[in-house]
């Protein structure tokens, strides 16, 4: 039967022609086309028998690797929805998804580099119904809703394929070796470094450990031309006594995920004599914006839109003149949200929350107008961590908002708890959000107080929080 879904389609094409050729590898692994097929077929087999009917949600939880590619593809031949989720996220977390946006459940595995489909868990609960969403919809992206629960971005694969064609025609991409140090199930990582390797066969170097100097040795030994990352990272480098090569093969270099300071970017030309280009997007819509000259970061400005994307101003009242909230038309925008939709997406249409302005034809932030904090490249809303906060034993009441420390790297989040003397201590307290929330959720700032402060007319005093978080 011949595959309808495009992005299996382009992958049978690969399998057909190239079985033999890797597709993905580390510093001691590596994986063929075939290889990842192979595992792609006993993954669907698994799903099939299961019982699941096509048309549910199955949550998708592995390392980048052999093991994201197969599930993927096991599932989406199976005729599942494959919803998005970090590796990392705990259980407890992963179920709360699942049960917000009727997931019939999950694959799961510990390792990127599976020697075979059993090595995969599969968690089911197949009384699910599935949801009521298009037929068309073959992947689900992970965001907060309004109320900070859990909320799906529902994509078709004709979307998700015009994002990569506009990312690789913007970019000037052909044929890469690109480092895949960010994750596959991120919305970044999945159309910058997956989808090029499912429909191309771009080769995908896959580092053995999270420190630089593994990205950079695995980046090296597959002599990579293509570096997609975060401003962390290269903050990260830059904060080394000896920074390492970068491999002599490497062309391109772009970062996403959270705004490049014009000093890091002007810091690393300096150091590594390459430029870093900045590309901004959103989970809702792919790709928006591009630094095509790769000097935009060190002007404060993220470039000009994608090919086939336009990017306007919603006007907005109390903004500044020439400022307006990023509207964003693209034939790779989303179907829309669930379990339920809004005004802000649909149609071809993105409003995004981030505030903006044109200098010289290249998009500028200001900010945002709601409350989601980006920590270390992903979106946070605080009301969500507040729950799980407000659910702990002896927890009266908690304020967590973004910080700015001392690190380089951006954003963090602080949290402020008030309870009476039965309220866990701060290391019980990070426990429990540890065991409830994915890593970048944590609060990295937790003061514990009897009551929190409030301003002459009742309300909580933010300004003195943030200035107790921020200085203790």
């Amino acid at each position: 039967m011949k595959n309808h879904d495009p992005i299996l389609a382009a992958f049978d094409a690969l399998v057909a022609t190239r079985a033999s050729d890797t597709l993905m590898v580390s510093i001691r692994e590596k994986a063929t086309i075939g290889d990842i097929e192979r595992l792609a077929r006993a993954i669907h087999r698994r799903a099939v028998e299961s019982g699941l009917a096509p048309g549910n949600i199955v949550g998708l939880a592995a390392p980048n690797g052999p093991a994201f590619a197969a599930g993927y593809l096991g599932l989406r031949r199976a005729g599942l929805k494959v919803l998005l989720m970090d590796r990392g996220t705990p259980q407890t977390e992963r179920r709360r998804i699942e049960q917000s946006l009727l997931s019939a459940g999950s694959l799961v595995l510990d390792t990127g580099w599976p020697s075979s489909a059993d090595a995969m868990v599969l968690n089911l609960d197949v009384e699910t119904i599935p949801p009521d969403i298009p037929d068309a919809v073959s992947t689900i992206r992970l965001t907060s809703g309004s109320t900070g629960q859990p909320r799906g971005i529902s994509m078709t694969s004709e979307a998700l394929l015009t994002d990569d064609s506009a990312i690789r025609s913007t970019m000037e991409l052909k044929n890469e070796r690109a480092l895949a140090a960010i994750p596959l199930s991120h919305s970044y990582g999945f159309s910058s470094l997956f989808l090029p390797a499912l429909t191309q066969g771009w080769l995908l170097a896959i580092p053995d450990g999270i420190s630089p100097f593994s990205a950079v040795e695995t980046a090296s030994e597959s002599r990579i031309t293509f570096l997609p990352t975060v401003p962390a990272y290269i903050e990260a480098l830059l904060k080394m006594e000896a920074p390492p090569q970068l491999p002599t093969t490497l062309r391109k270099v772009i970062t996403a995920g959270a705004p490049l300071k014009p000093e890091t970017a002007g810091r690393f030309r300096e150091i590594f004599g390459q430029p870093i280009h900045v590309f901004y997007g959103a989970s809702e819509v792919g790709g928006i914006c591009y630094d095509r000259r790769g000097d935009a970061a060190e002007r404060g400005t993220l470039g000009i839109a994608l090919d086939g994307v336009e990017v306007l101003l919603a006007p907005e009242p109390g903004l500044a003149d020439g400022q307006g909230i990023v509207e964003v038309r693209s034939p790779a925008t989303a179907v829309g949200y669930i379990p339920d939709g809004d005004e802000t997406l649909g149609g071809g249409r993105y409003l995004t929350s981030d505030i903006g302005a044109f200098l010289d034809g290249e998009l500028l932030l200001f900010g945002r107008v709601d409350a989601i904090v980006n920590v270390r490249g992903k979106k946070v809303d605080p009301r969500e961590v507040e729950t799980v906060l407000n659910g702990l034993s002896g927890v009266d009441e908690a304020m967590v908002m973004a910080i700015q420390g001392s690190s380089m790297s951006g954003e963090s989040l602080g949290a402020i708890v008030a309870g009476d003397e039965t309220m866990p201590q701060v290391d019980g307290i990070r426990a429990w959000c540890r065991q409830h929330l994915a890593s970048h959720k944590v609060p990295r700032q937790i003061l514990t107080v009897e009551a929190l402060p409030r301003t002459p007319r009742g309300k909580v005093d933010r300004k003195l929080i943030r200035q107790w978080l921020e200085t203790r």
